[in-house]
């Protein structure tokens, strides 16, 4: 097991997982953008790579990102052409086609930790895909993912992994959301505290708790997303 630190504007996680990876690599998707400020902090001395409308959000931030991926049916097709001309190695690909492009992306991203933003907001219909997209890039790679942005953060945990976290920025909601049949997991300074606590998927309750400025969550058994809510 190791212990790595990731750092957001919110909230510092001390994070055990199966493995450490040194690179974490900021992955930008063409949801609701971030607040520009917010993503050049996240992606100071990291590799940032986008899918299709993310290449928007990154370049209206001054954030060059390393590759492209998409069928362009998102995001102006003079970004493209832009993004070239800044030396971004674009993925192109058919529009017809059974992956998304942050599928396509993630498929080829090189091995590290993740925090990806550019998930929230928009479709729910995407964000679901983007969540199950994300756990099983997880499950293949046995890092960390995080999905986050100014507003909203989940850091996907899998059974024997446990985080410490230490709050930045009020939040307004603290919410375990399983995303298998069903996990076991301990919940620590909070207002309403699990201890060895089952969270089925289909009884999703341990919604809406608040948090300690330090907090600890354990993720005993299954898959579960651990999810802040700042508040604005």
């Amino acid at each position: 097991m190791a212990t790595k630190i990731f750092k957001l504007p919110q909230f510092i996680a001390e994070v055990i997982l199966p493995k450490e990876y040194e690179a974490t690599n900021v992955v930008v998707a063409g949801g609701r953008a971030p607040r520009a400020s917010w993503l050049q902090e996240v992606a100071h001395n990291k590799k940032v790579y986008c899918a299709d409308k993310g290449v928007e959000i990154c370049l209206e931030a001054d954030v060059i990102p390393l590759e492209l991926y998409g069928d362009g049916d998102s995001a102006p097709k003079e970004l493209y052409e832009k993004a070239k001309d800044l030396g971004v190695a674009v993925k192109s690909y058919p529009a017809e086609k059974d992956d998304t492009d942050l599928q396509l992306l993630l498929e080829n991203l090189p091995s590290g930790d993740v925090i990806c933003t550019g998930v929230w907001g928009g479709r729910f219909d995407h964000l679901y895909s983007n969540v199950f997209s994300l756990l099983a890039h997880k499950e293949k790679n046995q890092g960390q993912v995080i999905l986050a942005d100014d507003k909203e953060a989940m850091l996907l945990m899998n059974a024997g992994e446990a985080v410490k976290i230490c709050l930045q920025e009020k939040v307004k909601a603290l919410s375990l959301l399983p995303l298998c049949e069903e996990s076991k997991v301990t919940l620590k300074n909070v207002r309403w505290e699990l201890e060895e606590a089952s969270l089925k998927l289909l009884h999703p309750y341990a919604i809406s708790n608040i948090p300690d400025k330090e907090f600890t969550c354990e993720c005993i058994a299954g898959k579960i997303g651990l999810y802040l809510c700042f508040v604005e």
